[in-house]
């Protein structure tokens, strides 16, 4: 009868060393993705808040009853309407103008411009009636800023 071999079982050294080199490979390139996609999730938070306060502040101003329209209005006209909204901490929201049509038909021909009929000063001939306000929500942080135009007109 024969007697047993005995074999040395196990891994080596080097089997482990590879072994846990592409673990630390495979786990530090999980750990990346991880935080990339932590970093993309809160920025898009911050950027859709941003956004809910800056269309919460346009219904604040549009609403004729809480703002009524001002003739020839400036900032300042508005400015006190966003008291008392309630903003979230780390936001703050401000008008940032508030520009007043002249009034100008379209013309026959042509291309009407709406940009160009807006102006920051009322028109020689006094308010048309429409005003195209300029509301910017943003975070502390710098990372959003969401822009809102409204039209508020004379009732």
């Amino acid at each position: 009868m024969r007697a047993p071999v005995h074999r040395d079982e196990g891994f080596s050294l080097a089997e482990i060393l590879v072994t846990i080199v592409i673990v630390g490979i495979v786990f530090t390139a999980i750990l990346g993705g991880l935080m990339t996609s932590v970093r993309v999730s809160d920025l898009q938070r911050t950027e859709a808040t941003a956004d809910a306060v800056a269309r919460s502040a346009a219904e604040w101003v549009k609403d004729s009853v809480k703002t009524p329209y001002h003739t020839c209005a400036a900032v300042s006209d508005y400015a006190p309407a966003l008291t008392s909204l309630v903003v979230p901490a780390g936001y703050t929201v401000t008008i940032t103008s508030v520009e007043n049509w002249d009034g100008a038909a379209p013309a026959a021909t042509g291309t009407y411009t709406l940009t160009s009929h807006f102006q920051p000063t009322c028109a020689a001939g006094g308010d048309a009636g429409l005003q195209r306000i300029t509301i910017v929500a943003s975070s502390s942080d710098g990372q959003a800023a969401e822009k809102v135009q409204i039209m508020k007109r004379k009732i």
